[in-house]
C-alpha cells in the first residue's frame, strides 16, 4: 500500500497556504487579533505580517493595507 500522494500533499498545503491582502485595498475594520503600534510617530495596526493605516475615506474610518514601515 502506498501512502504517498502528492496531490493529497499539495491540496494540505494549499489549504494551510494564507493569502496576502493586496497593497492599497481599504476595509472597514481591522481583526480583533491585530496590535497597535506607533512608527515614526505614525500609527499602524498590525495584523500578522498584514499592516494597516488607519485613513478617512469620505467621512469613514477605513484601513488601508501598506507596506510593513521601518
Amino acid at each position: 500500500m502506498d501512502w504517498y500522494n502528492p496531490w493529497a500533499t499539495a491540496a494540505v498545503i494549499g489549504a494551510t497556504t494564507v493569502t496576502a491582502i493586496a497593497i492599497g485595498t481599504a476595509v472597514r475594520s481591522v481583526p480583533a487579533s491585530c496590535i497597535p503600534v506607533l512608527v515614526n510617530g505614525v500609527s499602524y495596526q498590525q495584523c500578522g505580517s498584514t499592516w494597516y493605516q488607519p485613513q478617512y475615506i469620505g467621512t469613514s474610518l477605513q484601513y488601508v493595507v501598506v507596506v510593513a514601515p521601518r
